[in-house]
């Protein structure tokens, strides 16, 4: 759930399930995924980009435990840009060999590019996440193998 904190900012915070993973649909298909992320580990900011209209920056902070992952999947014409806070990520990104993150890596992802990322350790990942997209557009579609 959004909440709304100033004028263009929302956050967004859960509670973790039993079995570590919230997906939710929106109304305009939106997929977000929060495998067993604590309110006070994941912190959504979403903000108008200066200068840019129709554009919008999204930060998010995400932990994964270890066995966690996400399917493949693509952000509609989004920018993702990450930078590894914890543990080791296996990020898979379409046409490229897989990557271990580890602490002080960063990665990009350009945008509409199939890729998914996987906890293969025996420890938590953390890692933040900022996104440059576009308004109106589905934050995450999941695609098929």
């Amino acid at each position: 759930m959004l909440t709304h904190v100033a004028d263009g900012v929302r956050v967004h915070q859960s509670e973790p399930l039993q079995n570590n993973t919230v997906v939710v649909r929106g109304s305009a298909g939106v997929l977000l995924v929060d495998p067993g992320i604590t309110g006070d580990e994941m912190a959504c900011l979403a903000k108008d980009l200066a200068g840019e209209p129709g554009k919008e920056v999204n930060i998010q902070v995400y932990t994964f435990p270890p066995g966690a992952s996400v399917p493949l999947h693509i952000h509609p014409d989004t920018h993702e840009f990450g930078y590894q806070l914890g543990g080791e990520f296996t990020l898979l990104i379409n046409g490229e060999p897989s990557k271990i993150l580890k602490v002080g890596d960063g990665f990009y992802v350009p945008p509409n590019v199939i890729h998914r990322g996987i906890n293969a350790s025996s420890t938590p990942a953390k890692f933040m996440v900022v996104r440059v997209r576009p308004k109106g557009k589905p934050a995450l579609v999941e695609v098929q193998p």
